[in-house]
Parts: C-alpha cells; sequence; structure tokens
C-alpha cells in the first residue's frame, strides 16, 4: 500500500489494512473492500440504524454526512454498475428477492431496471447461485477483487473507494430505494464467515478484539454465531486450546496444513472430552442443524472421511484450496465437525 492511499484516514485504519494484508489480502482486495463497506453503508434505512453504522465507522472510516458527496468524489467516480449486475446475478437469488423496480420510459412502451441481474464478463467466478459456503466466499473474493480493480483503475484513496460506494448505492436509491436495500441485504447476510469477521471489525466498531484474534478463529467465531450461548461458551473454551496453553500462544499452530490440523484438532478433542466427562453439553443444545455427522471415536478420526464430509455439506475440500480465504475456512469447518462430533457422543448421556 502506498503511504497517499490513507489521505484523510486515522492510524487506527492502517492497523486494519495491515491485518488484512496479514491474512491474505492484496492491494486490490483491500481496495474492493472499503468499497463493499460504502455500498452497504450507503443504503437507506432508519435514522437510529444509520447513526449507530456511521458512529461505528467513525473510528476507521471519518467522513462529513452533511457534504454532498457528488462534491467530494464527482469527479473521480466511475461507477460500479456493472459489477454490482453481476454480483446480483450470479448470488442466484431471485426477483422476487430484489424487486427491483421497473422505471417506464416516457412515450415509449420500453422499460428500465436501475440493475440489470447478468454476466458482465467482470467477476473471475464460475458461480450462479450460493448453495454452499465455498459458493459464497468464491462469489465474495471475486466481488472484492472486480470492485478494487475499478476503484484502483480509478485512481482513488481508500477514503474515496469507501464514500464511491456510498454514492453508488445513494445513487441507486434515488430511483429504487427497495432495490437499494436489498442490494445492502445480500450483502450482509450472504457474507462467509472470514469475510464477515473483517466486515463486522469495521461495521460494529470492534477493530481491537479483530486484531486481537488468531488467524484460526477468525472464521471459527463466524461461524460459532448462530449458537446457542452455553454451548458456544464450551466451544470457545475448547477452540481456546488449538491455539494456547496456560496463557501463551503456540507457536507453529498457524502452519499446519488441513491433515496435520485435522489431527491437531482430533487430539485437543480427545483431551477436552477426558478433562470434562460429565460437563460438556450434547450437540442437541447447539442451536444449529447438522446431520449424519462422522461418529466420535469412529470414522471421525479418519481425515478422509471428514474432508468428504466438509466437501458434502460446505463445498470445500481439502484438495481444491485455491486461497488464504479458503484455507482459513475449511480449518474452521474442521473444528467444527470434530467438536460436533464429540458433543454428539455425549446425547446418550444426557
Amino acid at each position: 500500500m502506498k503511504e497517499s492511499e490513507y489521505l484523510g484516514l486515522p492510524k487506527e485504519t492502517r492497523r486494519f489494512v495491515d491485518r488484512l494484508l496479514m491474512l491474505g489480502f492484496d492491494r486490490e482486495r483491500v481496495y474492493g473492500f472499503f468499497t463493499l463497506i460504502g455500498l452497504y453503508a450507503g443504503a437507506p434505512n432508519t435514522q437510529d440504524k444509520l447513526q449507530e453504522l456511521f458512529a461505528n465507522l467513525e473510528p476507521l472510516l471519518p467522513i462529513d454526512r452533511s457534504k454532498n458527496l457528488d462534491e467530494i468524489v464527482g469527479d473521480v467516480y466511475s461507477g460500479y454498475d456493472r459489477e454490482i449486475n453481476e454480483f446480483c446475478y450470479r448470488s442466484g437469488l431471485n426477483s422476487d428477492f430484489f424487486g427491483f423496480r421497473e422505471i417506464k420510459i416516457p412515450n415509449t412502451d420500453k422499460s428500465i431496471y436501475v440493475v440489470n441481474p447478468k454476466d458482465e464478463g467482470l467477476l473471475g467466478t464460475d458461480v450462479l447461485s450460493v448453495e454452499k459456503l465455498a459458493d459464497a466466499t468464491g462469489l465474495f473474493d471475486a466481488f472484492i477483487l472486480a470492485l478494487g480493480r475499478r476503484s484502483l483503475n480509478s485512481k482513488l484513496t481508500l477514503l474515496q473507494a469507501f464514500q464511491c460506494g456510498i454514492f453508488q448505492i445513494q445513487l441507486h436509491a434515488t430511483s429504487d430505494v427497495n432495490g437499494s436495500m436489498q442490494i445492502a441485504k445480500a450483502i450482509h447476510s450472504l457474507l462467509p464467515p472470514f469475510f464477515a469477521r473483517c466486515f463486522s471489525a469495521v461495521t460494529s466498531a470492534q477493530l481491537d478484539y479483530f486484531l486481537g484474534l488468531e488467524t484460526g478463529q477468525l472464521a471459527l467465531l463466524s461461524l460459532m454465531h448462530e449458537m446457542d450461548q452455553d454451548y458456544a461458551q464450551q466451544m470457545w473454551g475448547f477452540q481456546s486450546s488449538l491455539f494456547f496453553r496456560q496463557g501463551q500462544r503456540l507457536e507453529g499452530v498457524e502452519g499446519l496444513n488441513e491433515e496435520q490440523w485435522h489431527d491437531w484438532v482430533l487430539k485437543n478433542a480427545v483431551g477436552f472430552g477426558e478433562a470434562y466427562p460429565q460437563e460438556l453439553l450434547p450437540f442437541s443444545r447447539s442451536n444449529i442443524t447438522l446431520t449424519d455427522v462422522p461418529i466420535w471415536d469412529g470414522s471421525v478420526k479418519s481425515f478422509e472421511t471428514c474432508d468428504q464430509y466438509i466437501n458434502a455439506v460446505w463445498g470445500y475440500t481439502a484438495a481444491k484450496l485455491e486461497n488464504q480465504f479458503q484455507s482459513m475456512e475449511y480449518k474452521a469447518l474442521t473444528v467444527h465437525v470434530i467438536y460436533s462430533s464429540l458433543t454428539s457422543s455425549r446425547e446418550m448421556k444426557h
């Protein structure tokens, strides 16, 4: 990243960007991520929710909302219409979800839409609908990359990329309020675990917490979001044993490949189960649905079996992981599967 690209931003933003770069983002993806946040933040919402959101954004992305964005970035804004068209198309969400408003052209029998979902040839992915987690990660990585290329081609600063994202969705809202809100909803609801954790660090003012997490904890924390609180607390205690001993960070854990990681997680799960023979809550308390989990003290011991299960449920297989983002999510899913197997074995004891 260049020094000039941080113009108008506080030092905290640099800390966030440095972490993104360590996590596998390149310059284009950093720009794309800031643009994505703008697309989400600029969508219409209630006054209270907008005030809360921009208060959370203030530490990293301070802007004066009283100023007209057209006057600030109008001369550098080049638009992200085609990227949004393709994102909506490849999301697989139907027209009923987006409900884009039909705009009649006066004195003709023709009509147009602010967003026209179609393949624009800009997103480097073959995803055509988000059926599994791997689809979501592939779609968002391609979308973020395409947004970043557009922002860099316009020679924007990071703050301008964020502002142009806001400006884009606000322009949509002038003609189609509901459609622009649905785009923001799609962005928020389809975000895969790793990108969701990076996203919430900014939109929920959780920077320090985000920076304090181990790389292997980022996607896992998002996966645990829907779990029962008591069950999740026990699982969080387990996952901590994968990275720490007596408060000290374990060296070398982050460098384990997928099969080594499976063996490491399994070894620690056995120890965790033995340490808490009566206290662990059974899987039925988790508040999530997962069927045919590999059997504890049986098939869960096989890396190949767990890999096949992860592929069947979430679309990932260790042999075809394409980048660091996918590897992080795969490892989080490995923890999820093995811990679910352990707690499933406790059903008969309750």
